[in-house]
């Protein structure tokens, strides 16, 4: 199978947009993992530094990302 999806230069091409469908469920109103019943997502970016990277000193570019399955924060 050979099918070029349009999309705009620099652009990567979804699986969707190659009219492809993973799983059995119809997609959210976001097509995102939050639109997923009780699952919270939150993230932290930082970036600090600029220039040439120095091992041990910078710059920083780095980040988490947390997700909570049953929305519960705070509790172990």
């Amino acid at each position: 199978m050979t099918r070029k999806a349009s999309r705009p230069p620099g652009r990567r091409c979804r699986v969707r947009d190659l009219g492809l469908a993973i799983g059995r469920f119809p997609t959210g109103r976001f097509n995102a993992i939050t639109d997923v019943k009780n699952v919270l997502v939150g993230h932290s970016t930082v970036i600090r530094g600029a220039g040439a990277l120095k091992p041990g000193s910078g710059p920083v570019r780095t980040g988490v990302t947390a997700i909570l399955p049953n929305g519960e924060i705070g509790r172990a």
